[in-house]
């Protein structure tokens, strides 16, 4: 039983990093990827000011 759960996660995993790394391949997601980036650096960088 816990065997085959865990093989279905592992598997859902897969699919979704395969998912994940087809929509980032996309030219116009690349630019979303970009932006949201540098929007976490901006805030990560605005936490260690304070």
């Amino acid at each position: 039983m816990t065997q085959l759960s865990h093989e279905a996660l592992e598997a859902r995993r897969k699919h979704e990093r395969e998912y994940k790394r087809k929509w980032r391949q996309k030219p116009e997601n690349k630019q979303k990827v970009k932006g949201y980036r540098q929007k976490y650096w901006e805030r990560k960088a605005k936490e260690v000011m304070q």
